[in-house]
């Protein structure tokens, strides 16, 4: 399913210059065209935020169950600590999270043994190739779709208790506008821009958790949603 026209050499060349990398047509054009249609239509996303520094989640049953009320509430108090760059707000679906109390398709079982090729030796001999790190041993993938009005503010990826080396974001929109939003903007040590990503249908973005990075706000006339399916590698040593 990888590309097998990949230019691991030159990808791992690119990526010492700054620990990341960019690399297009990642995937087979029929598998990553599969995927995407397949989120488009198959996925059962979940609306991700955080309030008072809790990670929410909510099913798009529960969220239509909510008042008129509630749910200005919520959307208050998440864009008051956007405000003041904290949080985020979009939709997942994580592999820790397969749900079973729900149809499986056919192109959802395809979407779970995606899960499972990204964190196979196939993918991983891959990234441990291009980043020269023969330590990763797997992965934590999930689905993910940004809206007009979702975010993700600037942060950082290493979590002490977990093993998280590389980010990952295999992007699945088609002829996405950088007026859109939505891009993937990396930061200075000291808070400054230094660049953005516009997703690329089937580039496959990859970066050391040490990239302070956030996700620009999709505007309200994004005429597609960002779809991409994300992560990171991760290690048996926790990134130090």
């Amino acid at each position: 399913m990888i590309n097998s026209d990949l230019n691991i050499k030159n990808l791992s060349d690119q990526f010492k210059v700054d620990k990341r990398v960019r690399i297009p047509d990642f995937l087979t054009s029929e598998v990553a065209d599969r995927i995407r249609e397949a989120c488009l239509n198959h996925v059962p996303f979940e609306t991700h935020f955080v309030i008072d520094d809790k990670y929410q989640s909510k099913s798009q049953q529960e969220l239509a169950k909510l008042s008129p009320q509630e749910a200005k509430n919520i959307n208050n108090i998440v864009f008051n600590a956007a405000s003041k760059g904290i949080g985020f707000l979009y939709e997942g679906y994580l592999h820790t999270r397969i749900k079973l109390d729900i149809p499986i398709t056919e192109e959802l079982t395809f979407l779970h043994q995606m899960f499972d090729f990204i964190k196979s030796e196939t993918v991983l001999d891959v990234i441990k190739q291009i980043t020269e790190d023969s330590s990763l041993s797997g992965a934590e993938p999930q689905y993910t779709r940004f809206k007009p009005g979702h975010f993700l503010t600037r942060h950082l990826d290493i979590v002490p208790e977990q093993a998280r080396k590389y980010a990952f974001v295999l992007s699945l929109s088609k002829s996405w506008h950088p007026d859109w939003g939505g891009l993937l903007q990396f930061y200075s040590k000291g808070g400054t821009p230094r660049d953005a990503w516009t997703p690329q249908f089937n580039t496959l973005s990859l970066f050391d958790v040490s990239h302070i990075h956030s996700v620009t706000y999709v505007t309200p006339f994004a005429a597609e949603q960002r779809i991409s399916l994300t992560g990171w590698f991760t290690s048996e040593n926790k990134h130090l």
